[in-house]
């Protein structure tokens, strides 16, 4: 309830499915995988009325996503040092 009585619906919290599919298809597979398995049991805890156990869920998808991120990157950098040093890009 608010200051006037009425009462507040608050919005559900995001399950970063949509995260960790990118991170999966996007960044590095492995841990985009966990990720949205995380994800996804956070949204079936969500609908099955255990918040608590959904929002904790959701951290670790989120955490895995940016994981992905980060290794993904990281990888990408490595394989573009490589190609480099190898001359790929010039004369």
């Amino acid at each position: 309830m608010d200051d006037n009585g009425v009462g507040v619906i608050e919005a559900p919290p995001s399950s970063f499915l949509g995260w960790a599919i990118a991170a999966m298809v996007l960044c590095f597979l492995p841990f985009g995988i966990v990720s949205a398995i995380y994800a996804v049991r956070s949204q079936t805890a969500l609908d099955g009325g255990d918040v608590g156990l959904a929002l904790r869920l959701r951290l670790n998808a989120r955490r895995w996503a940016i994981a992905a991120l980060v290794v993904g990157l990281i990888l990408d950098l490595i394989a573009l040092t490589f190609l480099l040093l190898l001359g790929a890009f010039g004369g």
